[in-house]
C-alpha cells in the first residue's frame, strides 16, 4: 500500500479526494476551528485518509523560520518557552490543541517536524523523551521528521525507543531503519517539479513496505497524480 498525496489542499477538496486519497494537512503554523476541521473530515472518502501536522509551537522556537504567527503574539518570556518539545505550558496546550484537532479530523497520524536549530544535546534527548512519553496517543501514530544531517543515526534510535515513525526525504535520505510504513517527504525546489528519476527513487524506497507520500512544492498536485500513476502501474505488473 502507498498514498500519495499534497500538504494542504491545492484546489477544492471535492476535486482533490477525486483524484487523490491522502493529504497531509498544512496546520503546523496554527490549527484551524474544530468546526471546520469536522467539516474536511466529512468531505474525507472510505478510502481516503488525513495526517495532521501538529502545531509548531512543540517544536519550533521564536527565532525559527515557520514560527507560529500565534505564538508571536505571546510576550517575549514566554515566546522563549515555545518549541524543542521543552516541558512547558506553552508545548503542553500546543500538544493539547494538536490533539483535539486530530481527534476531530479522524487523523490516525500525526506529524511532527523539528527545525535544524533542534540538534541532539542532553537536554534535547531529555525533552524530547519526555514529551513523547507522556503524550497520549490513543491509536493515532507519531511520525517525526527532524532536520539536521546530525539525526542521520541516532535519529532511528530515537524512534525506536520512543515508537515514532521517522520522516525522511527519499531523494536525499536512504530509509530509514523499517517500521510500520514509511513516511517520505520529498523536498523539491519551490517552482520545480519531480523528474522522472526522483519518482523511480520514490518508487524505489517504498517497494516492499507500505508508504506514505506527502508533496509540498508548487506542483504537487499534478506530481501526486503522475507518482500516483507510476506506481499503480508498477503495482498491478
Amino acid at each position: 500500500m502507498i498514498k500519495v498525496g499534497c500538504t494542504g489542499y491545492p484546489i477544492g477538496r471535492d476535486r482533490y479526494w477525486r483524484s487523490l486519497s491522502f493529504v497531509e494537512t498544512d496546520t503546523g503554523k496554527g490549527l484551524p476551528r474544530l468546526e471546520t476541521l469536522a467539516s474536511w473530515r466529512a468531505d474525507i472518502p472510505e478510502e481516503g485518509e488525513a495526517a495532521l501536522q501538529a502545531l509548531r509551537t512543540i517544536t519550533h522556537g521564536p527565532e525559527d523560520r515557520g514560527f507560529p504567527a500565534s505564538a508571536r503574539k505571546f510576550p517575549r518570556n514566554r515566546q522563549v518557552l515555545c518549541g524543542s518539545f521543552r516541558e512547558s505550558l506553552e508545548v503542553h496546550e500546543a500538544w493539547m490543541a494538536t490533539k483535539a484537532a486530530a481527534e476531530t479530523l479522524g487523523a490516525k497520524i500525526v506529524v511532527f517536524e523539528s527545525p535544524p536549530s533542534f540538534q541532539p544535546g542532553s537536554d534535547r534527548l531529555r525533552d524530547i523523551y519526555s514529551f513523547f512519553k507522556k503524550a497520549a496517543r490513543g491509536k493515532m501514530t507519531f511520525v517525526w521528521h527532524p532536520r539536521g544531517g546530525e539525526w542521520a543515526t541516532l535519529g532511528d534510535k530515537v524512534c525506536g525507543e520512543l515508537g515514532l515513525i521517522r520522516a525522511f526525504d527519499p531523494l536525499r535520505q536512504s530509509p530509514p531503519r523499517k517500521g510500520v510504513f514509511l513516511y517520505m517527504r520529498p523536498i523539491v525546489a519551490r517552482m520545480g517539479a519531480l523528474s522522472v528519476d526522483n519518482m523511480a527513487t520514490i518508487a524505489a524506497a517504498s517497494a516492499d513496505i507500505p508508504a506514505y507520500v506527502a508533496l509540498s512544492h508548487r506542483a504537487s498536485l499534478r506530481d501526486a497524480e503522475r507518482l500516483r500513476d507510476l506506481l499503480g502501474s508498477k503495482r498491478t505488473r
